[in-house]
């Protein structure tokens, strides 16, 4: 991957001039954004909260959720919110209920074709978010965003796309020369233009494209380091020293927001590195870790640092259901979840679990939705959630909405921060250790994690 993100960086300055011109005068905010490596809307870039996305590619298993638990679990947002991260799901391998877990807590769920394949075919894209919709309860319209697997795309990706009502992608790559905040289609790709694909014709009116930022080192040239930057960079002074001076190069002059993109089976003993970086960099009261759908809401009314905790998208809460449904929650505040209420599917490529009812096969690019084992209407069978509910407050047994005009109740799950950061770009040094185990509100309960289980060996994963 190194060589060939450097490869990409090299080109890129060469290839810098092939990108489409976009012309502010006709590409008129919030519709259209035109590539730009500084702020939104003309923003003082030291008046703008420094983002930081974190990711995670492919399937979502037990210990792979203790793994992103265990970088989450101890870090909170200046308003007290728990940090959130983005998902990117592929349903092959997955358990469906904990799919549901981690969007019921707040995360974002995306899209990453069913099997994971390079420049995927139309039922790759459409299948994987109709099985996760049908067995993980998640809406369409809260599935916005695609990253293509091995970040191998075309022209026809980005056309299925389109094609898919898909809000925004997050494939192509970023160096010094192309560290653009996000912006839109309208115009075609202007990054990886090395490779071809800004000639292409790649333009989707009002489609986002949120560029994976690399990591630069200290080589000269400097060499791009994109996913799993500790695979490459194994030297644990090194990278955290990297790290740092990467996200000061964001956090003193664009602020064009900063991404740590990572597979959880791959992180191992990494944990601590990112932890004790995640703990520093919170430090600064203007920063914020969002979604890639965060990210976008405040693209579309950017505002200042100074006023993001008031904006609704960045606050936390969780529905007060006050029973035990099978809703991704612990309603009962038991420490467990939907006891007694998940269905476990077993198929040949691994058990699952879910709260919509077990298919008679597994799903397919074929047939994302297979026939339920119990058909709807008939005794036990559970009942999708439909479209007059969230998926929250449905239950699926019971076939029934719990959130009325009149007494849909939540709780907020911020906490005060105790950091005594202030807003301002303090460039960041050498911060504390952060722990290597600790607690997500990944179920709605407080769940004590371990590392030792979130990096088992022999894990099935597709990378």
């Amino acid at each position: 991957m190194a060589a060939a993100v450097s490869a990409l960086f090299l080109a890129g300055l060469q290839g810098a001039d092939a990108q489409v011109p976009c012309d502010p005068a006709k590409c008129v905010h919030p519709a259209c954004v035109c590539p730009s490596i500084t702020p939104p809307k003309g923003m003082d870039p030291q008046k703008a909260p420094q983002f930081v996305t974190l990711t995670f590619d492919d399937a979502v298993q037990k210990t792979l959720v203790d793994v992103t638990s265990s970088l989450m679990a101890s870090h909170r947002n200046p308003n007290g919110c728990p940090i959130p991260s983005t998902w990117f799901v592929q349903t092959l391998y997955s358990d469906y209920a904990l799919v549901q877990q981690w969007y019921a807590a707040g995360n974002e769920v995306a899209d990453h074709t069913m099997t994971h394949v390079g420049s995927p075919p139309v039922d790759e894209v459409a299948g994987n978010r109709k099985a996760i919709n049908a067995f993980s309860g998640i809406p369409y319209s809260k599935m916005t965003g695609f990253r293509a697997p091995f970040l191998n795309y075309t022209k026809g990706t980005f056309d299925i796309l389109g094609q898919e009502k898909i809000e925004y992608d997050s494939s192509t790559t970023a160096d010094t020369t192309t560290a653009f905040w996000p912006y839109t289609l309208d115009n075609g790709l202007a990054n990886d233009c090395w490779n071809g694909i800004c000639q292409a014709g790649v333009v989707q009116p009002g489609m986002w494209e949120i560029p994976m930022h690399a990591i630069m080192d200290d080589s000269t040239p400097p060499i791009a380091h994109n996913m799993d930057v500790h695979l490459e960079i194994k030297d644990t002074a090194k990278l955290n020293q990297l790290l740092r001076d990467n996200f000061n190069e964001h956090y003193t002059k664009n602020r064009a927001p900063f991404g740590i993109y990572l597979h959880p089976v791959h992180v191992g003993t990494s944990n601590d590195t990112y932890n004790s970086f995640f703990t520093e960099i919170l430090k600064n009261q203007d920063v914020w870790f969002v979604t890639n759908q965060q990210l976008l809401q405040w693209m579309k009314n950017p505002v200042p640092a100074t006023e993001l905790a008031n904006q609704d998208y960045m606050k936390c809460t969780r529905p007060a259901v006050g029973k035990e449904i099978c809703n991704g929650l612990d309603d009962t505040k038991s420490g467990t979840i939907d006891t007694g209420v998940l269905e476990v599917c077993n198929f040949a490529a691994g058990p699952w679990s879910t709260c919509y009812g077990c298919p008679k096969t597994a799903p397919s690019p074929a047939d994302p939705v297979p026939e339920r084992v119990v058909v709807a209407g008939t005794p036990g069978a559970r009942t999708a959630v439909p479209v007059t509910c969230a998926m929250e407050w449905w239950d699926p047994v019971a076939a029934q909405c719990l959130c009325t005009s009149s007494n849909c109740t939540f709780t907020d799950t911020a906490i005060k921060p105790t950091a005594s950061g202030t807003p301002g770009a303090k460039p960041t040094g050498s911060g504390d250790k952060g722990s290597a185990a600790g607690t997500l509100r990944v179920d709605g309960a407080w769940v004590t994690l371990g590392l030792a289980a979130s990096i088992a060996a022999g894990l099935v994963q597709m990378l």
